[in-house]
C-alpha cells in the first residue's frame, strides 16, 4: 500500500492507481449531507449504528468466510464423528392414562362432591410428568436394574396427545434399553394402581365423615319450611303473588280500553263543535256508548230537505228575497237543535267512562295493597327452600360418590394402559445430522460474524481505495501507490527529485540512504509505478477542468504524517513535467514541508507576504533543473497563523497570484483539516479542494469529519487521493507491466540481482522467510 509519508520500518509494495476516469464521476461535489442525511456525515457516538456493522461485515467478509466455515466444519466434523463411533439409540412406549390421583373428576355422578372426595379438579399433566421422573419412582427401579438404572435418569415422558404419554430411554446399547424400559413400564401400571387405591380410601373416609352432618343439616331445614307454611296458612307465596300479578294485568288491559273510549268521544264532540259531522258518521260512534234518538233523526231528516230547498231557490230567487230569508231562518233554527242534542249525547257518554275508569282504580288500588305484602313472605319462603335444595342435593351427591367409590375400590381395576409395548429402534437417533449441520451453520455464522467485527475494531483503517470511495461516496481523483524507494524520506529530511529520472544503472551506485538496497530492475519499476500514478492524478483534474476553469487547488488530509508533502511535490514534479507551469505553495506555517523537500532557502516566504510589505515575485523561487516550476515556501513560523489566513490580505495576494497569468495551475499543500481553522479558511478562496486519505495509517471516521468540517464551511470538494504507507498486494497490472518490459531494464530481472549469498547463511532462513511471505499474504487476502 501507498506511502508518500513512510516509516523506516514500512514494508514495499506497488499497485497500479486506481481513478476515476467518468467525468461524470469527477465532477465537483460539495460535501453535505444526502438524503436522509447517511452521506458524508459523523456517526453519532453511542447506541448501535447498523449501518456501520454491515459496512465492517463487508469489508471483513473473507475473515467471516473463513472463520465461519472452519467453525461450522469442526462442529460437523465432531457431529459425523459421534454419530460413527458413539450413536445414540432409542425405545419408547405409549400409556393411555387415568389419572390414579383425579379420575373422572369433574364428570362423574357425584359432580363437585366427588371432585372434592378425590382431592383433584383435572388432570395436571406437568405434575404428573414430575411425578413419574421423580426419585420416588424411579430409585427402587434402578436399584432393581443395576448398571442398566444409569438410563432411567434421561428418561423424557411427554403428553403426545389427549391422555396419552409418550415414555422414551436414549442410551448406547439397544439390549440395556430395552430392560430398563420393559421395567419402568411395569413400574407405572403398579404406581397407577397403587395411587388410585390410596386415593379411593381417603376418599371413602372423608365421605363417611360428612353424611352424618348433611344429614342432620337436610332434617332441620325440612322443620323449618314445614313450620313456615302453618304460620302463614299458604302452600307457595309466589303462586299467590302470581295470581295477585295476573289480576292486576288485567287491569291494565281494560284501563286502556277506556282511555280508547274517552278518546274517540272527544273527537265526537270536537267535530260536532266544528259542524263536521254527518248522520252516518255520528251514528257510528253510537256502538261508543253514544244513543241517537228518533228526534236527532228526525231533526236531521228536516235539516237535509231545507238544504234542498235552499239550494233549488238560489236557482230562482236572490238572496234578499221574502223565500230565501225564511229557508235560511228556518236551517239556521234546526242545525242548532240537532248540534245541541248531539253535544248532550257525547257529555253523557265522557262522564260514564269517567265514572268507569274511577272505579276500576279504586280495584287497581286494592290489588296491589295485598301484592306488596308477599315479598317478605316469598322471600322467606325462598331461602328456606335454597337451603333445603343444596342440602339434599349434596346428600345425595354424598350417597352416591360413596356408592361409587366403594365399587371402584371392589374392582382393583388397572387405571392406565399400554398403547404401544416397550421397543427399541435398531437405527441410531442421534447425533442428528441435519440437527448438527444447522448448528454447526449457526456456530459458524455467529463465530464469523463476530471474528469480523472484532477484527475491524481492533483494524479500524481503510484497506483498499475502492473501500474509501465506496463508504465516503466522493469521486476518487486517484491511487498512489507504496514504493519501498522513498523508505528513507522522513529520516533524511531531503528529497532529491532529480535521482528519479536517473537511468537504472546508475541509480545502483549512486542511490542516496532511502534508494540504498534496491535492486536496478526493481528500481526502474517503481519509478515507472510513481510516474503512472501521478500521471492519472493530473489527467483526472484535466477532466475536472473542462466543466469549470481549475487553477488554484489545495490538497489537504485529516491528520499529519500522511504524506500529504511528499504527494504535491511530486505532483507538482509531474506536472511540471507534462509542459505545465506550475506554482507549489506551502501554507502549511505551523510545520513547512516543502522547503526541506527541495532543498530550498525559506527566509522569505508566505507568511511574510502576509504581515509584511514584499510583492509576491520576490518570494517565488524556482526549483533547480525544472523551468515550469515554482515554489513559495511558508517562510518563518508566525505566532498566529490562523489570524493571518482569515485577513484581507490573503484574498488580495492569491487574486495577484492567479490574475498574473504565469501560471497553468497552482498548488496549495494545506495543513490537515481536523483540529485547526488554517485550512478551512483558504479553501474559501481556492477553486477546490482535494482530500488524501492513507490506507493502513488513518481512523476511517476521521476522513468522515474531515467531510463534514469541509462540507460545512461550504468549499467545493473536488475528489479524494488515496495514499498507501504500507505494503500493498501486487496488483495482476505488475505482470502486465513485466511483459511490456517496464518492469525489467537491459533484461535485468530482481531475481537476477538477488545476492546470491542468501543461501549462504542459515540453511532454514529462505523457508522461514516464505513462510513469512505467506502469512503476510494470507492476512492480506483476509483483510480483503
Amino acid at each position: 500500500m501507498p506511502s508518500f509519508n513512510p516509516t523506516p520500518n514500512s514494508p514495499p509494495l506497488a499497485d497500479k492507481p486506481s481513478v476515476a476516469s467518468s467525468p461524470a464521476q469527477l465532477a465537483r461535489l460539495p460535501v453535505s449531507p444526502g438524503p436522509g442525511g447517511e452521506e458524508n456525515t459523523v456517526e453519532s457516538e453511542g447506541g448501535l449504528n447498523l449501518g456501520e456493522i454491515w459496512q465492517a461485515l463487508r469489508r471483513r467478509r473473507r475473515l467471516a468466510l473463513l472463520v465461519g466455515t472452519v467453525v461450522a466444519a469442526a462442529a460437523f466434523g465432531s457431529t459425523l464423528w459421534e454419530r460413527t463411533f458413539s450413536p445414540v439409540y432409542q425405545g419408547s412406549f405409549q400409556l393411555l392414562i387415568s389419572d390414579p390421583i383425579s379420575n373422572d373428576a369433574a364428570g362423574g355422578a357425584g359432580g363437585t362432591v366427588e371432585t372434592l372426595a378425590r382431592n383433584r379438579t383435572s388432570i395436571d399433566f406437568p405434575s404428573l410428568v414430575e411425578t413419574l421422573r421423580s426419585p420416588m419412582v424411579l430409585d427402587p427401579l434402578r436399584r432393581q436394574l443395576g448398571p442398566a438404572g444409569g438410563l432411567l435418569g434421561a428418561a423424557q415422558v411427554s403428553q403426545v396427545a389427549d391422555g396419552v404419554l409418550s415414555v422414551s430411554l436414549s442410551g448406547s446399547k439397544p439390549s440395556e434399553i430395552q430392560e430398563a424400559l420393559n421395567s419402568l413400564s411395569t413400574a407405572y401400571l403398579n404406581f397407577a394402581i397403587e395411587q388410585r387405591q390410596r386415593q379411593l380410601n381417603e376418599g371413602l373416609k372423608f365421605l363417611d365423615e360428612q353424611e352424618p352432618k348433611l344429614q342432620f343439616t337436610v332434617n332441620k331445614l325440612q322443620g323449618e319450611l314445614a313450620a313456615f307454611r302453618r304460620r302463614y296458612n299458604l302452600l307457595d307465596p309466589e303462586s299467590e303473588a302470581g295470581a295477585l300479578k295476573g289480576e292486576s294485568s288485567g287491569f291494565d288491559a281494560s284501563e286502556r280500553g277506556l282511555d280508547a273510549e274517552r278518546s274517540h268521544l272527544e273527537k265526537l264532540r270536537q267535530g260536532v263543535m266544528a259542524g263536521s259531522l254527518t248522520a252516518s258518521s255520528f251514528s257510528t260512534g253510537s256502538a261508543e256508548g253514544v244513543t241517537i234518538t228518533q228526534a236527532n233523526s228526525d231533526l236531521l231528516a228536516q235539516l237535509q230537505g231545507v238544504e234542498e230547498q235552499l239550494s233549488l231557490a238560489r236557482s230562482t230567487y236572490r238572496n234578499d228575497t221574502p223565500r230565501m230569508l225564511s229557508l235560511t231562518a228556518l236551517r239556521t233554527r234546526l242545525a242548532g237543535q240537532l248540534r245541541s242534542n248531539q253535544l248532550e249525547a257525547l257529555d253523557t257518554a265522557l262522564k260514564l267512562n269517567a265514572n268507569q275508569a274511577s272505579t276500576m282504580a279504586g280495584q287497581r288500588r286494592q290489588v296491589d295493597l295485598q301484592f306488596l305484602k308477599q315479598p317478605a313472605l316469598i322471600k322467606d319462603y325462598e331461602q328456606i327452600q335454597q337451603r333445603l335444595t343444596v342440602a339434599q342435593g349434596n346428600l345425595t351427591n354424598f350417597l352416591t360418590t360413596r356408592s361409587t367409590f366403594q365399587l371402584e375400590r371392589a374392582q382393583k381395576a388397572v387405571p392406565w394402559s399400554l398403547l404401544s409395548p416397550p421397543g427399541v429402534d435398531g437405527n441410531p437417533v442421534g447425533p442428528k445430522l441435519r440437527q448438527g449441520l444447522l448448528k454447526a451453520l449457526m456456530f459458524g455464522i455467529v463465530a464469523g460474524l463476530g471474528a469480523a467485527i472484532l477484527r475491524d475494531r481492533f483494524d479500524h483503517v481503510f484497506r483498499s481505495s475502492g473501500e474509501v470511495r465506496d463508504q465516503l461516496k466522493v469521486p476518487l481523483l486517484g491511487h498512489i501507490p507504496h514504493l519501498p524507494f522513498f523508505k528513507g524520506v522522513q529520516q533524511s529530511g531531503r528529497f532529491e527529485v532529480e535521482e528519479l529520472d536517473r537511468d537504472s544503472a546508475s541509480l545502483g551506485s549512486m542511490a542516496g540512504p532511502y534508494l540504498a538496497g534496491s535492486t536496478p530492475g526493481a528500481q526502474v519499476y517503481q519509478r515507472f509505478a510513481y510516474k503512472e500514478a501521478f500521471r492519472n492524478l493530473y489527467t483526472s483534474l484535466r477532466f475536472l477542468n473542462t466543466d469549470q476553469n481549475l487553477l488554484t487547488v489545495g490538497l489537504t488530509s485529516s491528520t499529519p504524517n500522511e504524506g500529504k508533502s511528499l504527494v504535491n511535490v511530486l505532483l507538482a514534479k509531474t506536472i511540471s513535467e507534462m509542459g505545465q507551469r506550475v506554482l507549489l505553495v506551502d501554507v502549511d506555517m505551523r510545520k513547512p514541508q516543502v522547503h526541506h523537500r527541495l532543498g530550498l532557502n525559506n527566509l522569505l516566504g508566505l507568511s511574510s507576504l502576509l504581515t509584511e510589505d514584499h510583492q509576491w515575485r520576490e518570494a517565488l523561487l524556482p526549483v533547480p533543473g525544472y523551468d515550469n516550476w515554482w515554489v513559495i515556501p511558508a517562510g518563518r513560523r508566525p505566532p498566529d497563523p490562523t489570524r493571518l489566513l482569515s485577513s484581507g490580505r490573503i484574498k488580495e495576494l492569491l487574486q495577484q497570484i492567479s490574475q498574473s497569468g504565469q501560471f497553468d495551475l497552482i498548488l496549495f499543500d494545506t495543513p490537515p483539516v481536523l483540529g485547526m481553522a488554517d485550512t478551512p479558511l483558504l479553501a474559501q478562496h481556492l477553486d477546490g479542494l482535494i482530500l488524501l486519505v492513507s490506507l493502513d495509517g488513518v481512523d476511517r471516521n476521521l476522513p468522515k469529519e474531515a467531510l463534514a468540517r469541509i462540507g460545512s464551511t461550504g468549499a467545493p470538494l473536488l475528489g479524494l487521493i488515496t495514499n498507501a504507507i504500507k505494503e500493498e498486494e501486487r496488483s495482476p497490472n505488475e505482470t502486465l507491466y513485466q511483459r511490456y518490459g517496464y518492469a525489467e531494464a537491459d533484461g535485468e530481472s530482481d531475481q537476477a540481482n538477488a545476492p546470491a549469498t542468501a543461501a549462504a547463511g542459515w540453511p532454514l532462513r529462505p523457508q522461514l522467510l516464505k513462510l513469512r511471505k505467506q502469512g503476510k499474504g494470507l492476512l492480506r487476502w483476509i483483510d480483503g
